[in-house]
């Protein structure tokens, strides 16, 4: 059976998942499967959950449960109560579902992101480089890949910026162009500035150019989108050379009026043309700005109002997802549900082989017999009568693997002696 254990955001606060979080993910995951009722795991972990994916041995499931449990709470040293009570554990289809849910963005939180897809597929990659997956958790997690792969390419969940950071650059696009010529100054460098400009570097403007209060991080931010970094009292003097400015930053009152903009413009002529977008809270730029002549004026409200669209679009996409997901797992429950007893079908069919095989030897030797005709036809008769005695367990057990029978599974394990 496959178990998930899921911090995330969705029922863990900020604080409570940094410290669920484990140093050193190879440790856990060779550490979980070193224990006999685990036979497989795979660690996750991303910004915004911590989730544990383990095969195991039905019959052991709440003893597995409980290694895992505390073997989490002694890495990370929250207390065992505190984790019990606050993660969820998704048992077999329940898991299954979540892990779809997943790789096709319907789980974060950003609806339909993509970066979640690759993050499962690195978990994966390393669980596997390790040691630690086996036929259960392979099938299961690149089924979970290819399936996130299908929702992107047959609906449209990751279109359209759902944050405004995102959404300002693509007015931005929309309004001017190409941006790859353009230069640009973002004013501010915290998280709503960093998004813009890791946003206009993506759509390869030429020249970025960063303003912050503290210059040292206006450097850093520059750095990192291979841009400039200037000092606050430089962006009347930046101004009058930029095609597009966008204001994230931290504010009691505007930081541009129009009678300052016009004054810094006048040396261009009325031919400068700038498109300048306020996604700061406060506004840092005066709404008067935007009768100036050559100057397009945007704010957060026009960009919302994109924000809100895309969203529902991305909802509309979401109930198209959720059909192929569940598509998808009807066919793969079953395929995956045979798995779960195939192993144990194998050693039980091996067993009586053995036994055939030791039994027709027996007979053979007592008998003396050395016609090869007589030979083939006992050696027919024990296999087919093997073969119709070993049919109904073999029946019985595939559908109890279909049913999620474990206690069944498990029984057959002990009677047949299997895996001994």
């Amino acid at each position: 059976m496959i178990v998930c254990l899921s911090a995330s955001h969705k029922n863990v606060s900020l604080p409570m998942l940094e410290s669920l979080h484990v140093s050193d993910e190879d440790i856990p995951s060779r550490a979980f499967c070193s224990e006999k009722t685990i036979k497989e795991c795979i660690l996750l972990q991303t910004c915004h959950r911590v989730e544990i994916y383990s095969g195991l041995k039905d019959g052991n499931r709440d003893e597995a449960l409980e290694q895992l449990l505390k073997f989490w709470s002694t890495k990370t040293g929250v207390s065992l109560d505190l984790i019990s009570n606050t993660i969820k554990i998704y048992h077999g289809k329940q898991a299954l579902t979540h892990l779809f849910y997943l790789t096709s963005g319907l789980e974060s939180l950003v609806l339909g992101e993509d970066q979640i897809l690759g993050q499962v597929r690195t978990a994966y990659v390393k669980a596997k480089n390790n040691g630690t997956t086996g036929l259960i958790l392979d099938k299961a997690f690149m089924k979970a890949i290819n399936i996130g792969r299908r929702v992107r390419t047959e609906t449209n969940i990751n279109e359209g910026s759902v944050s405004v950071s995102s959404a300002a650059v693509d007015l931005a696009e929309k309004e001017i162009g190409n941006l790859a010529s353009i230069k640009a100054l973002v004013i501010g460098a915290g998280e709503a500035g960093a998004l813009v400009a890791e946003a206009l570097k993506s759509r390869g403007v030429s020249e970025i150019i960063i303003a912050n209060r503290t210059y040292k991080k206006g450097i850093a931010l520059a750095k990192k989108v291979s841009g400039k970094g200037i000092r606050f009292d430089r962006i009347l003097a930046t101004l009058p050379d930029a095609d597009l400015v966008v204001g994230a930053v931290s504010v009691t009152r505007p930081i541009l009026t129009g009678r300052r903009i016009a004054s810094a413009l006048a040396k261009k002529g009325p031919s400068k043309r700038i498109m300048l977008i306020d996604i700061s809270q406060p506004r840092a730029f005066e709404e008067k700005i935007g009768i100036i002549p050559g100057i397009c004026l945007k704010t957060i409200e026009n960009l919302k109002e994109i924000v809100d669209e895309n969203i529902k679009n991305r909802q509309v996409e979401a109930v198209k997802s959720e059909k192929i997901i569940l598509e998808e797992l009807a066919r793969f429950d079953i395929a995956l549900s045979k798995l779960y007893a195939a192993p144990l079908i194998s050693e039980i069919c091996k067993k009586f082989e053995e036994i055939r095989q030791a039994e027709l030897d027996r007979a053979l030797r007592k008998l003396g017999e050395s016609d090869e005709k007589k030979l083939m036809i006992l050696e027919r008769f024990s296999k087919e009568l093997v073969e119709r005695v070993a049919q109904i367990p073999i029946v019985q057990l595939r559908k109890a693997a279909i049913d999620s029978n474990g206690e069944l599974l498990s029984a057959a394990e002990k009677i047949f002696q299997a895996g001994d």
